[in-house]
This record gives C-alpha cells, sequence and structure tokens, in this order.
C-alpha cells in the first residue's frame, strides 16, 4: 500500500448548523466559498501552488476572510472558537471588509496563505492539506502576536538571502558577476520590503493595540 508522508488535523467545526469534519471538507469548502470568485483551478486540493501562478489571489483571501470574520463574531459550539483568539478585537479590525486600508490588508492576507500553504502538501510534513480555512487559521496564529509578522517576514527572509549571497562571495573565485546582479536585486527586494513595513506600520491607525503583547 502507497503511504502519504505527514499527517493533517482533523478539526471540526459547525457550518450552517451541522458539524463537519475541515479534514474531509477542501473540496466542498472551496466549490462554495473560492469557486464563485476563481471559476478557474479554484479546488486548493488539487491545485499546484509551487506555481506561483497559482498563488492565493486578493479574491480568493477576500472570500476566506468573509467567513473568518463572521467566525470571529460567534461562539461556536466546536473545536475551533475563533471568539476566544488572544488580540480578538485588532484581528477584527484587519478583518473588517470596511476598513479604510481594506485592499491593503487583502493583499497582505493573500500573501499570508501563500507563505501559510507551506504547512500543506507543498512539503511531506502535511497539516492542512490546503485546507483556506485552516490554512487561515495557521496566519491567525501569528497575527494574533503581531501584525506586522508577514512584512517583517518579508524583511527577515531578504536580509537572510542578502547575507548567504555575500558568504558565496566571500568563499568562490569564479561566478561572482551573477553573485553580484543577484545581490544587486536582493537588495533592492529589501528595500521595496522595508517600504511595505512602514507603508503597514503606516496604515494601522483603525487597529487598536494589541491587549496581549508577547507570550
Amino acid at each position: 500500500m502507497k503511504t502519504i508522508p505527514g499527517t493533517y488535523q482533523d478539526v471540526y467545526i459547525r457550518r450552517d448548523g451541522t458539524l463537519i469534519s475541515l479534514k474531509n471538507d477542501v473540496t466542498e469548502f472551496c466549490e462554495k466559498y473560492i469557486k464563485p470568485v476563481h471559476p478557474k483551478n479554484w479546488d486548493w486540493s488539487e491545485r499546484d501552488f509551487e506555481n506561483p501562478k497559482n498563488d492565493p489571489t486578493i479574491e480568493e483571501a477576500r472570500a476566506i476572510r468573509n467567513v473568518l470574520y463572521k467566525d470571529l463574531y460567534k461562539k461556536n459550539d466546536t473545536s475551533v472558537d475563533l471568539s476566544t483568539l488572544n488580540n480578538v478585537e485588532c484581528i477584527k479590525a484587519y478583518f473588517n471588509p470596511k476598513s479604510k486600508y481594506e485592499g491593503f490588508n487583502m493583499e497582505e492576507f493573500a500573501y499570508a496563505l501563500k507563505v501559510e500553504l507551506e504547512h500543506g502538501r507543498l512539503k511531506a510534513a502535511n497539516v492542512t492539506n490546503n485546507h483556506p480555512f485552516l490554512t487561515a487559521m495557521i496566519v491567525l496564529a501569528h497575527m494574533t502576536e503581531t501584525l506586522t509578522y508577514y512584512k517583517r517576514l518579508q524583511v527577515m527572509e531578504a536580509e537572510g538571502e542578502i547575507f548567504e549571497i555575500l558568504r558565496k562571495l566571500g568563499k568562490t573565485k569564479s561566478g561572482k558577476e551573477e553573485l553580484h546582479k543577484a545581490l544587486i536585486d536582493a537588495e533592492k527586494e529589501l528595500i521595496g520590503f522595508k517600504k511595505e513595513l512602514s507603508e503597514r506600520l503606516d496604515k494601522m491607525d483603525d487597529i487598536p493595540p494589541l491587549d496581549k503583547i508577547g507570550d
């Protein structure tokens, strides 16, 4: 028998009055919430997320946001109750469809979903099975600690890339021209990410400060 590496969680939640298992719900969820805004290649359980062309779109992020936003306001008698999250008022403000920075927030949320899909079927340790809701829950876990998490992550990864390029330049005698070009590109990317982080910090006046800071 062929085995599949890794496991993913069996999480139960109430949807439309019915208790369902998210373990077997990926296609149904996507058909109900993703397909209306992304008619082609809508099933995340079959989508090739290795290809950047298949990254989650802003409209998909909005569709998932709408589900999350509703759940943030209701107490579910299930294993998932988003209304009990740390810093829940901050999360509500971030996901508020009427936020004056809604477009910026959803662009950021789409990127966050892309990042956390690594906990799905992209790697051997499959936790979410690419379920949009479970993927979003991982995003929430980070955002309850700081709403700047994903902008800071981009800066950190760009700085790490620059560090590794510099290490190679110091250890190699050939291919330095290509490495210098890569360094220039990485530094430009870092400048862009730092600008986005600054923009994120400027666009938080409609979000209350965190009640709980740190662990």
